[in-house]
């Protein structure tokens, strides 16, 4: 008997899941905001006894050369000699809506430090910045095979220069730097040959960079209150290497494309401040209201995956949660008599998907440029009168 014809070879069935290419950079995005929150934030300092905002000592003469201030908008305002700062900060929340599965992610936490020298109203410095990164991605159910959540990890060092202009009733300022990145791209596949799914993770580097403006007006309330209408307006264009996975089931190679975007965000609202004197010391406890928004100029990356031949398929892809909401901050600074200054803060960002969260923290140390005074003044000579 002849053999019957050959069984025809059923088509395989692939699917693939990886990483959202959008959570990176948003997740990029957001961190360098929470960043220049702190980087670009003038800290309230006592003045020169020699300014002309200087008010005269209420306990008699001091050996300190810094006062307080006969206006409020004055301790943001001139300001001389070294400055170096020390702070860290966390910040996460909600970034993509889910449409194949789970909605996305993204948080970490990062480490700056921040070099300047002042004179008068000008500012100019350095600074660095250290931190991780953490992209969470949700479950894919709808699929012949479900795919489980997936998360990158992701390393970042860099720096770059910042220079301020600071008026007791205006500011502006800017940062430029750039940062290395390493991070994962997780990598999901399943076929109708294999029962389940295979998981792997590539490792990609990258570069970013960035820039911060911030700017505002300071309207005087009274003697011991300021509100500081202000934007702080960022930008990071983020560069990402490929990746490619082999699978063994299907015999291909699968390619997660190279991408370049550029994410933008905006914090535009309202800074109520009371600088308290206690003591020789000053306490100055803040609250600021804000719009916040967040979202791709230019071309968004594509959410795709190849098989070096001719098969390419694109991902779903959910809206942008952070594309606008509200935002609260608080922050507390407590400045010393030598005006070394110690400052936190804390806030949420209200989104229609969610809430995202923005901590921070840390300390000012400043010397050089104020002339001390001499010893005899400092012993019985009359401080000089403030000339509002």
């Amino acid at each position: 008997m002849a053999p019957g014809p050959a069984a025809p070879i059923l088509p395989l069935r692939v699917d693939v899941d990886r990483l959202d290419a959008r959570l990176l950079p948003l997740g990029m995005g957001m961190g360098w905001r929470s960043f220049s929150r702190d980087l670009l934030e003038p800290l309230p300092q006592k003045v020169r006894e020699s300014s002309p905002l200087a008010a005269p000592e209420a306990e008699g003469p001091s050996a300190s050369a810094f006062r307080f201030s006969v206006q409020p908008g004055g301790y943001f305002g001139a300001r001389d000699g070294w400055r170096f700062q020390v702070f860290a900060n966390g910040f996460g929340g909600p970034l993509l809506g889910g449409v194949a599965g789970g909605p996305s992610s993204a948080g970490g936490a990062q480490t700056g430090l921040r070099l300047d020298y002042a004179l008068g109203d000008l500012v100019i410095g350095a600074f660095g910045r250290f931190g991780s990164l953490q992209a969470e991605a949700g479950a894919v159910s709808d699929v012949g095979v479900p795919f489980e959540g997936r998360s990158a990890n992701g390393t970042l060092a860099g720096g770059g220069v910042l220079m301020q202009f600071s008026k007791p009733r205006w500011f502006v300022g800017a940062a430029l730097g750039g940062d290395a990145l390493t991070t994962d791209q997780p990598f999901g596949i399943s076929s109708s040959n294999a029962i389940g799914a295979r998981y792997s993770t590539a490792s990609v580097g990258g570069s970013a960079l960035h820039l911060a403006t911030h700017v505002g007006g300071r309207i005087r309330l009274s003697d011991r209150q300021v509100l500081e209408p202000s934007a702080l307006l960022t930008l990071t264009s983020l560069s990402l290497g490929g990746a490619t996975v082999f699978d063994g089931f299907t015999n291909r190679f699968w390619s997660v494309p190279a991408s370049s975007s550029t994410v933008g965000t905006a914090d535009i609202g309202v800074t109520w401040r009371a600088p308290l004197p206690q003591g020789r010391n000053l306490l100055t406890p803040s609250v600021r209201l804000s719009w916040l928004g967040a979202g791709f100029l230019g071309q968004v990356p594509p959410n795709g995956v190849t098989d070096g031949t001719a098969l390419a398929t694109t991902l779903p892809a959910g809206p942008i949660s952070q594309s606008g909401g509200l935002g609260l901050q608080a922050g507390l600074a407590y400045t010393l008599k030598d005006n070394t200054t110690f400052f936190i803060r804390g806030g949420a960002g209200f989104y229609g998907a969610g809430t995202a969260w923005d901590v921070g923290g840390g300390v000012q140390l400043r010397w050089g440029g104020a002339p001390r005074l001499s010893a005899g003044k400092a012993r019985g000579s009359e401080p000089s009168t403030a000339n509002p």
